[in-house]
C-alpha cells in the first residue's frame, strides 16, 4: 500500500526539521513566507538584464505561504542568470552551522547567495553554495556555512573569508547556463545548529506554528518530561488545530484551574516509545499515556489518527518521534464532564447528590449555566448533628435544603486564585463567602478547602470538609432594584393576567413585552436566589433574535417555572 506523505499546503511552513532528515540540530526560522511577515525581507528580482541579457524572472508569495521564483533563462547577449534577492538584512548566525531550506523545484541546480560586509576593491562580495532540486517534489536541504565560497562576477576569491555574524543579503540564483523555463518554490529558510540536543520540546519551541502547544506544555508543567530521555511518540496539533476548538476552550485549558484537564488532553497525544508511520499503520492502534486507544488508518489518500488528519510524519528528535496532526485529540473519557457527572464519578459526594435531587437543583446543574460549587464530601455531612441530614432530605424541608445548597454555589467559573484575590464572593443564595489563607490552608468562611479547581464542562468544583451554614435572616432590610412590596408570585400572576388577553387578541409582541418586563424586575430582586435569577436571565438571552410569538412562549415558560419553584404548585 502506497502512503501519501504530501505536506498539505496550509501546513507547509510548520517544520524546519523534516521527515526525510534525521534531525540532530535545532533550527531557527529566518522566513517561512507566512502571515504579516510574508515579505518581511523585501524580496526583488535581479537578472542578467542589468548587463544586457534577456533572462527574465519573477517571484510571488503564494496563498500557500511559499515563495515561487520562476521565469525564463536566456543565454542571449552573454546572459544566463536570474535571481531573487532580499533587501538589506542584519543576521548574526554565528551560533548556527548552516542554512536549511525546504524547496520544490524543476530538477535544476540553484544557488543560495549570501552577502556580508566583505568587500573586493570596494565591491560587494557574494558567497554562494549550490543545492539540487527534485522535479515537482518537496526536498529538504542543509547547506553548511563551510560550503559557501566567495566570488565576484564569476571570479573566485579564496582569500575572502565568510563571516556568518554579519549577513546583510540573502538570495536564490539560477545560473546553470541551460536556457528555458524554470521554477522553484521555497517553503522556508532557517538556520540550523548542531549544538542542541533537539528534544521534542526543542522542536516544539523552535517552530512558530506550535505556539499554543508550547504554551500548553508549559502550563501543564510537562516541559521536563518532553525534554527527558523518553522515548516518546507525540501527535502534535498545530496552532490552527487549537483554533478550531470551540471558542473559549483553549483559554479555559490554559487557565490555572484548567490544569488537570489540560494534562489529560496533552497525555492523550503522547505514546510511550518511538513509533514511526509504517509501524503505526502496521499496528493499527495503540494506547496513549491517558490509557485511551489511538486508531491509525489510511483512506482516501490520508492517514488519520482517530479523526485527525496526519499532515507530516516521522519527524525525528533525540528523544522520540513527532507526527503533526490537524486536530486536537480530546480524550473520549473527557466526554461531558458536568458537575453532577464529576461528583458522581468521584464517589465521595453521595449525600450531596441526594440533596441536589431532593432540592430539585439537578436541572439547573445540567443546564449549561456556568457555576462554581463548594462541594461538601460525605464526611462533611457526617459532621452535622445526628439526624440532620435525614431531616433535610425530607420533602417538607426542600426549601431549607435548597437554601443551604445554593449558598455553596457562585455564579460563573471562579478558580481558587480568583477567589483568593477577590477576597469575597456572593453566593446564589445572596450570602457572602470570604476566602483567605489561614495556617497554611485555603479556607472559605473558616472551612478548609481540601481540593481546588476541579474543572467541569459547566463550571468548577472546590471540595470542602464541612457544610457551609449561615444564620437564617428572613427579614432582609436591603431590598433594592425593584418594588418588593409585592411578592414575586403576585407579580407573576399579574403579568400573566395582563399578557394572556393580549396574546389571544393577536398581539404577541405586547404580550412578550409584558412578560419580559416582569422577568427583568424579578431578576433584580434580592429576595430571590441566584438559581432562580440565573434561569430568568437565561430566558432573556434565549429570546434574543426570536420572533414575538417565540419570545412570548419562552418568557411564559420561565414565569411558570419560577412560580412552581416558589410555591410548589403550577399555574
Amino acid at each position: 500500500m502506497k502512503i501519501n506523505k504530501r505536506v498539505w499546503v496550509t501546513f507547509a511552513a510548520l517544520l524546519t526539521v523534516v521527515s526525510n532528515i534525521t534531525a540532530t540540530a535545532k533550527e531557527n526560522m529566518i522566513t517561512n513566507f507566512s502571515g504579516d511577515g510574508a515579505d518581511s525581507l523585501k524580496w526583488r528580482i535581479t537578472d542578467d538584464r542589468v548587463m544586457g541579457g534577456r533572462s527574465q524572472g519573477k517571484f510571488e508569495i503564494t496563498k500557500q505561504d511559499t515563495m515561487r521564483f520562476s521565469g525564463n533563462l536566456s543565454l542571449d547577449n552573454n546572459g544566463g542568470f536570474s535571481s531573487v534577492r532580499s533587501g538589506g538584512v542584519s543576521f548574526d548566525l554565528s551560533d548556527s552551522e548552516g542554512l536549511a531550506l525546504r524547496v520544490k523545484g524543476d530538477g535544476r541546480k540553484y544557488q543560495v547567495r549570501l552577502g556580508t560586509e566583505a568587500r573586493y576593491r570596494s565591491w560587494d562580495v557574494s558567497f554562494s553554495a549550490g543545492f539540487q532540486t527534485k522535479k515537482d517534489t518537496w526536498v529538504n536541504v542543509q547547506i553548511p556555512f563551510s560550503d559557501f565560497k566567495a566570488g565576484f562576477r564569476g571570479r573566485s576569491l579564496n582569500q575572502v573569508s565568510f563571516d556568518p555574524s554579519k549577513i546583510r543579503r540573502l538570495g536564490i540564483l539560477l545560473g546553470d547556463k541551460k536556457p528555458g523555463r524554470f521554477e522553484v518554490e521555497i517553503d522556508s529558510i532557517s538556520a540550523y545548529s548542531g549544538e542542541s540536543s533537539n528534544t521534542i520540546m526543542d522542536l516544539v519551541g523552535a517552530n512558530a506554528n506550535f505556539k499554543t502547544l508550547a504554551a500548553a506544555i508549559g502550563a501543564a508543567g510537562l516541559n521536563e518530561v518532553l525534554s527527558g530521555k523518553g522515548p516518546f511518540t507525540v501527535f502534535a496539533p498545530t496552532d490552527a488545530a487549537f483554533e478550531s476548538l470551540p471558542e473559549g476552550t483553549v483559554e479555559a485549558l490554559l487557565a490555572e484551574e484548567g490544569k488537570t484537564s489540560l494534562i489529560s488532553v496533552l497525555k492523550n497525544h503522547v505514546v510511550s516509545g518511538s513509533t514511526d508511520l509504517s509501524s503505526a499503520l502496521g499496528a493499527g492502534s495503540f494506547s496513549n499515556l491517558e490509557n485511551n486507544t489511538l486508531k491509525v488508518t489510511f483512506s482516501e489518500g490520508n492517514v488519520r489518527v482517530n479523526d485527525a488528519v496526519l499532515q507530516q510524519a516521522d519527524v525525528s528528535t533525540s528523544n522520540g518521534i513527532v507526527h503533526i496532526i490537524d486536530s486536537v485529540l480530546i480524550p473520549t473519557k473527557q466526554g461531558p464532564t458536568s458537575i453532577l457527572e464529576t461528583a458522581s464519578k468521584a464517589g465521595s459526594f453521595k449525600t450531596l447528590l441526594a440533596a441536589v435531587e431532593t432540592a430539585g437543583l439537578g436541572e439547573y446543574l445540567e443546564s449549561g449555566e456556568s457555576v462554581t460549587i463548594f462541594a461538601p464530601t460525605d464526611a462533611a455531612f457526617d459532621k452535622l448533628p445526628a439526624g440532620t441530614v435525614e431531616q433535610l432530605l425530607k420533602p417538607e424541608n426542600r426549601k431549607k435544603l435548597e437554601t443551604i445548597l445554593i449558598n455553596h454555589a457562585l455564579q460563573g467559573s471562579v478558580g481558587a486564585g480568583t477567589a483568593l484575590s477577590q477576597g469575597t464572593a456572593e453566593t446564589l443564595g445572596n450570602q457572602t463567602l470570604t476566602f483567605k489563607i489561614q495556617g497554611g490552608r485555603f479556607e472559605v468562611n473558616g472551612i478548609s478547602i481540601d481540593t481546588v479547581d476541579l474543572v467541569c464542562s459547566n463550571g468548577i468544583i472546590h471540595v470542602v470538609d464541612e457544610v457551609i451554614l449561615f444564620e437564617e435572616n428572613e427579614d432582609r432590610a436591603d431590598l433594592e432594584g425593584s418594588d418588593q412590596s409585592v411578592s414575586p408570585q403576585a407579580s407573576i400572576i399579574a403579568a400573566i393576567q395582563q399578557g394572556v388577553p393580549l396574546y389571544n387578541q393577536g398581539d404577541a409582541r405586547a404580550c412578550a413585552d409584558v412578560y419580559r418586563d416582569c422577568i427583568k424586575s424579578l431578576a433584580v430582586r434580592t429576595d430571590l436566589n441566584g438559581v432562580i435569577k440565573a434561569s430568568l436571565n437565561r430566558s432573556l438571552k434565549m429570546s434574543e433574535s426570536k420572533s414575538a410569538d417565540e419570545s412570548a412562549w419562552i418568557y411564559r415558560y420561565a414565569l411558570d417555572k419560577t412560580y412552581s419553584t416558589l410555591t410548589g404548585h403550577t399555574l
